[in-house]
Parts: C-alpha cells; structure tokens; sequence
C-alpha cells in the first residue's frame, strides 16, 4: 500500500467561486457602496440656503447653492421661465477664504477618505474570494474592515454641522452627494451583515484537477519534493475536504 501513495503540491488553491455564489452577496453590496463614493463629483453634497449663500457668492439674489466638501455651485437665473437653475456641465467653483472650512468640516473630509480606503479595500479583497479559497478568520476580518467602512462613512455626514451650515439663518439639505453617502452605509452594512451571518466553506476541489496541478508542478520542479499539504492518492475518499494549504 505504501507504494501506491502519492504526494500532491499544493499551492494557492485558485478556481472560479471555490465558495459557492453565496460569496458573490458581500462582494456585490460593497461594490454598490463603492461606486455611491466614487460617483460625486465634490460639489454636490448638500444643498445651501440662507445668510451663507450671500457670504458664499456675494450676491444677495441667488436663492441657494450646491455645495460639497472641495467646491460648490450656484444657479443661473432664466427670466423665461422665472427660475434658477444649475447648469450641471460648468465646473464647480472654488471656495473663497471668506467660508471658514473649521475642524468638523475637515474631519468629515477625513473620515470620507478614510471610508474610501477600508471600503475599496474591503471591496477589492471580497472579490478574490470568488476565486480563491479563504479561511473563516480572513473572512471575518474582511467583515471588520467592511464595517469599519460603513462607520467611518456615517461619521463623514458631520459635515453638516460646519460653520457654514448652522450659521443662524442658513441650513443645509441633503442632496446626491450626502444620499449617496447614506446609501454606501447601508450597503456596507448589508455587506458586512452577510459576512458575519455566514462563511460559505469552499468546495472539495476535484481529485482530477489535483492530480492535473501535481503534474504540473512536477514537471517544472523536476518531478521531486512536496510542499506544505500532502493528499495520499491511494486514501482518497469522496468526503475529504480540501486540504489547508488555503489562505487563513
């Protein structure tokens, strides 16, 4: 019997959804949340009306601005139809040193970048698990940065309560850019939800392909040696799982 046993080299165990479809659930919500980031354009956040449009634009006539965390815009009057309205194509303007842009201005545009990078990170890793097998601790730390996204994205809506916009007389109001941001955070959420309720265990690789990599790698290592993970061919069994030479 012992000459019948075979070692099998194992590497990084790479195949299409080694984890089933359930994997695709986590990957597909974080990258909704992504792209709800990325979308703004940094002067749609909000809507601006009041005592702070005056101070924003100069003018005392334009009703109210769009305004964002890096620029803003304001409105064109149309005297044929009586109404203001923004002309998405122009570029957005800058802001002037008269708009105080005080701590919690700037620790929403902390925390929004920082969302950004644990959530595009997260995103991006959710993603190898379509292909790659992983443990259930990389899994659940994938939740943890996911969530850690969806509160770092919930604390950016801090900006609300900048100078600009609780001045007495001027309010703000949410618009694309703070919906969208909403809108991440519920997906981050979801994401994160599916992450912790579940870890979809891969599936047994087939005895074939094994024997086929172990060819593989024999061929180019000349045929001798084994790494880390040994699979007795003459014990194989149809309920063996796979083998832990997977990424934990």
């Amino acid at each position: 019997k012992g000459k019948n046993k075979r070692t099998i080299k194992m590497g990084i165990d790479c195949r299409f959804l080694p984890h089933g479809g359930y994997a695709l659930v986590p990957a597909t919500l974080s990258t909704m949340a992504w792209i709800c980031i990325l979308v703004q354009d940094g002067c749609d956040y909000a809507t601006l009306s009041g005592t702070s449009v005056e101070l924003l634009t100069g003018s005392d006539s334009i009703p109210y601005a769009e305004v964002g965390r890096t620029a803003y815009r304001t409105p064109v009057y149309y005297p044929d139809d009586n109404t203001w309205r923004v002309q998405y194509s122009d570029t957005c303007l800058d802001y002037s040193d008269f708009i105080n842009q005080d701590v919690w201005w700037k620790t929403s545009k902390a925390f929004s970048f920082l969302s950004l990078v644990f959530g595009g990170g997260g995103t991006i890793f959710l993603w190898f698990t379509t292909c790659i097998v992983f443990g259930r601790g990389t899994w659940r730390w994938a939740g943890f940065e996911i969530l850690t996204a969806a509160f770092m994205q919930s604390l950016s809506l801090l900006w609300f309560t900048t100078e600009m916009c609780s001045r007495e007389g001027s309010s703000c109001g949410l618009f694309f850019g703070s919906k969208c941001d909403l809108a991440a955070v519920v997906f981050w959420c979801l994401a994160s939800i599916a992450i912790f309720v579940k870890f979809p265990k891969p599936y047994p690789k087939p005895l074939r392909d094994e024997i086929e990599t172990a060819g593989m790698l024999g061929h180019a290592g000349g045929g001798g040696g084994s790494i880390s993970n040994e699979i007795p061919m003459g014990d194989y069994t149809g309920s063996q799982r796979l083998p832990k030479g997977t990424f934990m």
